[in-house]
């Protein structure tokens, strides 16, 4: 993938602002999206979504899927809430 271009702090605002709301609602000072993604680099922390899928097992044509999950974590360009861009270069990114 292309590299990410500067965050855009505004739009990340309403991300910040769920996170609070977490962290209120559970009494955890350390709620929030999952921190284990992503954190390195100058710019810092994106946002890292997770979906699940499932393993295709069985012979071409005959195939079918496995009945556990795996994770797959992919990090967003716009915001989940609002729809806003989180960065200068997300709509390049989305076209390329």
């Amino acid at each position: 993938m292309a590299e990410i271009g500067n965050k855009i702090p505004q739009n990340w605002k309403k991300i910040e602002e769920t996170e609070q709301k977490a962290k209120e609602q559970t009494g955890d000072p350390e709620a929030g999206f999952n921190p284990s993604l992503f954190f390195f680099g100058k710019d810092g922390r994106h946002l890292p979504l997770q979906m699940k899928y499932r393993s295709k097992k069985g012979k071409k044509g005959q195939e079918t899927f496995t009945k556990s999950y795996r994770d797959l974590s992919i990090y967003a360009l716009f915001c989940p809430f609002t729809g806003k861009p989180l960065y200068d270069n997300s709509e390049e990114l989305v076209k390329g």
